[in-house]
Formats: C-alpha cells, structure tokens, sequence
C-alpha cells in the first residue's frame, strides 16, 4: 500500500511538473474551426457585401460597367467593379450632402457629387497610363536579361520566369502572367500579344513577333532581342527629349486650366455676393454651362497641341 500510494504521489507531481513546464499550446481560433464561408461577419460588413454582389449581378446583366474590369486592374487596384461602383456612390451622397450644407444650394452639392465619378475615372485612366508608361520604361533592360538568359542556355519559357523575378513592377506582373499563362497551356506568342495589347505596347509587340518568327524559322532568338532592345532604348532616348523640350507647354496647359477653377471658388468664398448671380437665376446657369463647355474644348484642344507622340 505505501509503494502504491509513493507511486501515485510520483505520477501526480510528474503530471503538476508538465502542465508548469510544458509550453502553452495556443488554441485554434474558432473561425478557423468552421467550414469556409460560414465565419460570422458584422453587420455592417455583411450588409456591404451584400450590396457589392447585388450590383455585380446587375451590371452583368445589363452587360454595361461604369469601370471596367481591365481599367480597375491597370490600376492596380484590388476590387471588383461592383465594389468600385458602390465606394463611388457612397462617396458622391456625401459629397452631395456636404457641398449642399455648406453652400446651402442644392446645385452646386449635386455639381460637387457629379465630380466624384469624373474624377474616379480619370485617376484610373491615369494610373493605368502611368502603368503602361513604367513597363515600356522597363521593357529594354527586361529585353536584356531575358537576351541575357538565353545565352545561358535557358528556354524562353525559362528566361521570361528569371525576368519576372528580377524585373521590378510592373514588367515583373506582367511577365508572370505570361508565364502562368503558358503552364496552363496556352502558346507563349498568343500571352505575349494579349500582354502587348493590354499594355498598349508596339515595341512588346515587335517582340512576339520576333518570337515567333524565330519559333518557325529559326535563328538566334538572343540577337533579335538585343537588336530590339537597342531599337527601343533609341526610341525611349528620343522620347525623353520631346517630353523635356514640350514640358514648359505642359505646364502652360495645366495652370490654364486650374486657374479659372481656383479663382471661382476663391471669389464664391472671399464675396458670396458677387458670384450669386450666376447660380440664383436660368441667366446664370446658361452662363456657367457656356463656360463648362469652352472650358472642356480648351483643355482638349491643349491637350492635342502638347500630346506629342513619337
């Protein structure tokens, strides 16, 4: 009896020494614990996602997007459209509930509203230029290495993977998708037309066509690209002077064009009085419409005179 209860005592104090010993093992979470799908949400959340699947829906089925999907992705902007749309919604009500409060004219809070959406759309259109930009900025010391890997003994397929890791973005994004295009099975010339397309690129576009003119008769696929790549950093040399030698007609164009706009609101701020006319009575309404749209021809006319394209 004494052994059985010393060694009863010996199991309870080795069973006390590891449960203070032993290192905590942190508990799974309870999301984790639960299918996919069926983790609780706020409601607020939960009401937000409800009303992005519900306009997703309708903007599919009446086949017209406000933002389109290849716009919002240009962008680098990880929404879908529907997302898109009700962020500019919610953003245009407030901004129609605070130009109306402070100004105390309906008016002017539904003009202020309407910029929401204009102003959405011409940041993604220049967020997607300046992308396509930085990638034919990229694409002839791209060119270098891919030309680079091929002397080596790499494949193509090869080559454009070690690009899309040592490129910096967006020419490293785009060379991936290339890349993971052709795993799955598509032909490498059709991934690079479609990237070319995507980014509005004639020089990558010249590239597919060197590769598949090689693919079907052969000959050094490293010595097209090099001479590609000359060609191109000569047409990027040339661009750079036209865009510094029309850079003070630029600038002319966009003081032109914010002057108007922050002397209104200046004088709508500093005398009220004196701008009153122009949103009280159909007189000055039709003056203001007259002036927006002068105002949309002269920044298009200024924008076709300093758009030099080589």
């Amino acid at each position: 009896m004494l052994a059985l209860g010393l060694l009863a005592t010996m199991a309870a104090f080795a069973l006390v020494s590891f449960a203070v010993v032993a290192p905590n093992v942190g508990k799974v979470a309870l999301s984790r614990r639960r299918p996919p799908g069926t983790e609780s949400k706020p409601p607020l959340r939960a009401v937000a996602d409800g009303l992005v699947n519900v306009v997703d829906s309708v903007l599919k089925r009446r086949g017209w997007v406000p933002f389109p999907s290849t716009e919002i992705e240009m962008a680098s902007l990880r929404m879908t459209a529907g997302s898109l749309v009700v962020l500019v919604s919610v953003l245009s009500f407030t901004a129609l509930l605070l130009g109306s409060s402070f100004s105390g004219n309906v008016l002017i809070g539904l003009l202020v509203a309407a910029l929401v959406p204009i102003i959405t759309k011409v940041v993604l259109r220049r967020r997607g230029n300046k992308r396509r930009k930085a990638f034919g900025e990229q694409l002839d010391e791209s060119l270098q290495m891919i030309a680079s890997a091929l002397r080596a003994g790499h494949s193509l397929a090869r080559a454009l993977d070690t690009a899309s890791r040592e490129a910096p973005v967006p020419t490293s994004e785009e060379f991936a998708r290339i890349v993971n295009e052709n795993r799955i099975g598509r032909d490498i010339v059709d991934a690079m037309n479609t990237t070319a397309d995507r980014m509005d690129s004639q020089d990558f576009r010249w590239v597919a066509e060197a590769v598949a003119v090689q693919r079907d008769t052969g000959g050094n696929l490293n010595e097209v690209l090099d001479k590609v790549g000359a060609t191109i950093r000569e047409r990027n040399h040339i661009l750079r002077e036209v865009q510094t030698l029309s850079a003070e007609g630029r600038m002319s164009a966009v003081i032109l064009m914010v002057l108007p706009v922050f002397v209104a609101l200046g004088m709508t701020a500093t005398n009220p009085g004196y701008m009153a006319p122009l949103f009280d009575g159909m007189t000055g309404v039709v003056i203001l419409g007259g002036a927006a749209v002068l105002f949309a021809i002269g920044g298009l006319w200024m924008r076709v005179i300093v758009n030099v394209k080589v």
